[in-house]
Order: structure tokens, then C-alpha cells, then sequence
């Protein structure tokens, strides 16, 4: 009995190995490095195998009809998943596991609530290629502040994971507004 435990649990290590594979896995990429002014700024990203015994998971609820919909998206400790098509992920994916903004030499780090339940994270550098590109950056005038447009996902899973962060720390994922006349 104990070796078929173990040769099922070395399969099922051997299967979540390959797949894991499958997908690079950015640590400490540079997503973006410059200065606004004088104030030197700096955003870095990583990327992990998603494991979902590490987090408490709900799966998509699709049922109801027309006139009483009973719809929620799957989420990971709470939060909707980005990145997927509203499902749970398969362990493995890409899963943002770290995101750390420079305000000069002001350091804030997001806090998992804001990241692990983004997946296929795209932690290229902010840069244009012709008419496309999956990362934008834009710092405020006086580098106290940032707004970050990440893309992620593939396929017809794809968009965007925005974040407005300060330097004191303050995250917000809401839409960005400009004020009336």
C-alpha cells in the first residue's frame, strides 16, 4: 500500500513539474526603470506556479436564469481571478506573485490581496512594439504616484490588471477619472 501511495504521489510531483515547465516564471523582472525629474523611479515583477492548496479557492458559478441571474466569477482568497476566463486555473499557471514600485528610495510592495489572483502575468518591459504593447507605465509629475496597465492572460482570456499606487502605499485597482470642468 505505501508504494502505491508513493509512486501516485511522484506522479502526480512529475506531472505538476512538467507543466510547470511549460511556462517561463519572471523573477525580479524589470518592468520598468527611469526618473520623473530628479526622483528616480523603478517597477519590478515576479511570476509563480499557481498552487491552488496554497490559497482558499471558489469555483465560477454560472447558474439562474435571464430574469435572476447567479452569476460569480472563481476566485482566489477572495478576490475575482484576472487572467483566465473567470475559471479557477489549472496548478502551474503563471500566478503574480510579487510587485515592488521605487519612489526614489521609497520602496512599497504590494500586498498578496492585489496579486494572486492575477494570472499569465505579461512582465515584459514597458515598451511599444509598433502598435501593440502589454505593459503601460505612467508616473505622476511629482513621482508620488503610478499607474500600471499589466497585461495578462491569453487568448480569449486576455486584458488588462490596472493599479494606481502611491508613495505612501495606497493600491487601488478602480478606474482612473479625470476631473469635470
Amino acid at each position: 500500500m505505501r508504494r502505491h501511495a508513493f509512486i501516485i504521489n511522484a506522479i502526480g510531483v512529475i506531472t505538476i513539474a512538467t507543466r510547470a515547465a511549460a511556462f517561463d516564471y519572471p523573477t525580479d523582472a524589470v518592468i520598468f526603470e527611469g526618473s520623473v525629474g530628479s526622483t528616480p523611479v523603478k517597477i519590478t515583477a515576479s511570476a509563480r506556479p499557481f498552487d491552488r492548496t496554497a490559497h482558499k479557492v471558489t469555483e465560477l458559478r454560472n447558474v439562474g436564469t435571464a430574469e435572476k441571474e447567479d452569476w460569480r466569477s472563481a476566485t482566489i482568497d477572495g478576490v475575482a481571478v484576472v487572467g483566465t476566463d473567470q475559471t479557477l486555473p489549472r496548478d502551474g499557471l503563471p500566478q503574480l506573485s510579487s510587485l515592488t514600485i521605487w519612489f526614489g528610495t521609497t520602496k512599497v510592495d504590494l500586498p498578496v490581496r492585489q496579486l494572486h489572483h492575477v494570472f499569465l502575468p505579461h512582465l515584459d518591459a514597458a515598451t511599444f512594439r509598433g502598435n501593440y504593447v502589454h505593459t503601460l507605465v505612467a508616473f505622476s509629475a511629482d513621482a508620488k504616484a503610478v499607474f500600471i496597465s499589466l497585461g495578462v492572460g491569453d487568448g480569449g482570456s486576455s486584458g488588462t490588471y490596472d493599479l494606481r499606487v502611491t508613495a505612501d502605499g495606497i493600491v487601488s485597482t478602480g478606474p482612473l477619472h479625470r476631473p469635470g470642468p
